[in-house]
């Protein structure tokens, strides 16, 4: 597979399922394949129902990351993959989160030692949790801070207004808010992450998208169990947790801010 997160995600898929699984190599092209998508072994398709609800678990026998191919993104490709960089910063690392507000120009003007460190240390991350939990049972939720509400907002629009950078980080600007709201991280912590979205051009306003609209996707999530939806936080300590114990309000409140 030589390409971006979708090119990887279906050879992923089709090598999964063909002859029970067959080896596949996985080169990805893009930042935001590189740092996420190429990573981890998730593989899978869209439906009508929703983002990636077809797909398996299943690791590439190699990942080769060539940062020659990042030469060639445009800045909005570039701006697609530091969303995700920047979801692995708020997840785990405070410092790597402050580093990134040092060294987020040198990222998008394409600096070979910040892309680099900037690639590994996502690619670590991400790891971290992958090793832990493969089949994504528990730790490995973490990971999706954001996506509960950016796979609902890529569903609701067709999979065509956003590019899945985009409607990651209005996701992980909802869930921020909802983890203020529910008494989780600061006011000026929250302002931090805002800032640092705005300042790469990244939009983070969200407000042409409603929770009565997105309510269906969201319920119809990965992390719903029992009935009862799994929402992914963060703490002051840039931290990310896993509950179901959270007021509605506060996402219909998060939504309207």
């Amino acid at each position: 597979a030589v390409g971006g997160g979708i090119t990887g995600d279906v050879a992923g898929f089709v090598a999964s399922i063909f002859k029970r699984g067959i080896n596949f190599v996985n080169v990805p092209t893009t930042l935001l394949a590189q740092v996420d998508a190429a990573v981890g072994g998730k593989t899978g398709v869209n439906s009508v129902f929703g983002k990636n609800l077809i797909g398996s678990f299943y690791q590439p026998k190699l990942v080769i990351s060539d940062t020659a191919f990042i030469n060639t993104l445009p800045k909005k490709e570039m701006v697609c993959g530091f969303a995700e960089i920047l979801k692995h910063s708020i997840i785990k690392d405070k410092n790597f989160f402050k580093w990134l507000e040092k060294n987020s120009k040198l990222i998008l003007s394409k600096n070979s030692n910040a892309l680099t460190y900037a690639i590994k240390k996502s690619c670590q991350i991400k790891i971290f949790f992958v090793t832990k939990d493969t089949n994504e049972k528990g730790l490995r939720m973490k990971l999706n801070f954001g996506h509960t509400f950016g796979h609902a907002i890529e569903a609701f629009t067709g999979y065509k207004k956003l590019s899945h950078g985009a409607a990651i980080t209005l996701g992980m600007v909802i869930a921020s808010k909802v983890s203020f709201f529910e008494g989780h991280v600061k006011d000026y912590q929250l302002e931090n992450i805002i800032n640092l979205i705005n300042s790469i051009g990244l939009n983070s306003d969200h407000s042409n998208y409603k929770y009565s609209a997105l309510k269906k996707y969201i319920m119809n999530d990965k992390k719903v169990a029992d009935g009862k939806l799994n929402l992914i936080m963060i703490n002051k300590n840039y931290k990310a947790f896993k509950t179901n114990k959270f007021q509605v309000n506060n996402i219909k409140k998060a939504f309207n801010v």
